[in-house]
């Protein structure tokens, strides 16, 4: 089968979210004996070239200053038609859509090219404001979604068939790799540092009193500062300037700025610390999460939305009632992430929390997830839109 994946922000210009999912998932279908094709851009000049199996298609982005300032828009346009006419060459079985895939008539792929896509929603929204965001949907082959709730908000708001489709986890990848420093116990943020609603300013705010309860503990923020390679201009405050947000000066001496480091750090980062915490909203999933419970280390993060149901066995992870902007700026709210996250710490020292939270992170393998997303490649690329779908066959363990 030959696919097609548009996405202006590619690996290795991002390393979380989407771009490192799509990076795993093309080298899974590659490997699989299927043409994987992605089309990204660059600062640079276009250019061909090969991610392992995967042909990887860079062009060039429109990148005057002016266009950043008061004309983003153009720049997005003039990317999306340039990639909808290399999607168009490219004649393949199934083009694969993301929300910020920046292709926007995907409707024309089905009137006069006779293409098929599938789409695959990586974001929520407030009620009532999905039709706005989402017009093309409804006329995909497929349609997926990261989470249970997110597939059932979809199926509310657009009346399609929404199937799950999770990020996967590379498990050979994501494994114990270094002792867990339990003299002085790490709290690990690997989330976005400028994206205000990842929960950083709630952990800090939370910070003062963790490091009062336990003042040998220590805050490590391993994060990328805001997405790179095609959003250079960020609306996000870099999280490392509201470090004043933690009053103690003791309790701010023991807050590390690593920065996002390399993905080979990564599986380190998360073994070395004691628990994970990601207080973010609006999460369709949190692949943070998942890594870090790969790792065998435990997690802290809102009980709604995707993060609510993969923190499913409180012997994995702590949960907090996080849903809205205001829980973000609630001084109860900070109260209760840090009692959380002291929580986190005493389950990261018991015997037996890495291999429960390693076996809890296998429901999310590549070895399971891969095979999944083939299969709804395939039908999607067989059959139309009008088709029945069947039940979801991915749930997550609770």
């Amino acid at each position: 089968m030959k696919i097609t994946i548009p996405y202006s922000g590619y690996w290795p210009y991002v390393r979380r979210g989407v771009e490192r999912y799509l990076h795993d998932l093309t080298t899974f279908l590659a490997a699989r004996g299927h043409q994987v094709h992605v089309i990204t851009s660059t600062p640079g000049r276009s250019r061909e070239a090969w991610d392992g199996g995967v042909r990887v298609t860079y062009l060039s982005q429109a990148n005057h200053p002016l266009m950043y300032g008061y004309a983003y828009w153009v720049r997005a346009y003039i990317w999306a038609a340039v990639a909808t006419r290399r999607l168009i060459e490219d004649r393949p079985d199934l083009i694969y859509l993301w929300t910020y895939s920046g292709i926007g008539w995907p409707r024309l792929f089905q009137d006069h090219f006779q293409l098929r896509y599938l789409y695959h929603v990586s974001v929520y929204w407030p009620r009532g404001a999905g039709r706005k965001m989402f017009p093309e949907l409804t006329r995909a082959e497929r349609v997926l979604a990261l989470s249970q709730g997110a597939a059932r908000d979809i199926e509310q708001e657009f009346k399609v068939s929404c199937d799950v489709l999770p990020p996967p986890v590379n498990m050979r990848t994501f494994r114990p790799s270094a002792p867990r420093n339990k003299t002085n116990p790490i709290v690990f943020f690997g989330a976005d540092l400028s994206d205000p609603r990842k929960g950083g300013k709630l952990l800090l705010r939370a910070w003062n009193r963790v490091h009062r309860l336990r003042p040998t503990a220590r805050l490590v923020l391993g994060g990328p500062p805001g997405v790179a390679g095609w959003l250079q201009d960020q609306n996000g405050e870099a999280l490392p300037s509201q470090l004043h947000l933690v009053r103690d000066p003791a309790a701010r001496a023991a807050i590390e700025v690593r920065g996002p480091g390399r993905l080979s750090d990564l599986p380190s980062w998360y073994s070395e610390a004691s628990v994970t915490v990601l207080p973010s909203i609006w999460e369709m999933f949190g692949m943070v999460l998942t890594e870090s419970l790969a790792c065998g280390t435990p997690v802290v993060a809102s009980r709604h939305h995707g993060p609510g149901e993969i923190i499913g066995d409180p012997g994995i992870g702590v949960t907090v009632d996080l849903k809205e902007n205001a829980d973000l700026e609630s001084g109860e709210k900070a109260n209760e992430l840090a009692d959380a996250i002291l929580q986190g710490i005493e389950l990261g020292s018991r015997p037996g929390t890495d291999a429960r939270c390693r076996e809890w992170a296998n429901q999310w393998s590549l070895d399971r997830i891969g095979p999944l997303a083939e299969q709804f490649f395939e039908q999607a690329a067989s059959r139309g839109a009008g088709d029945e779908r069947g039940a979801r066959p991915f749930a997550a363990a609770s």
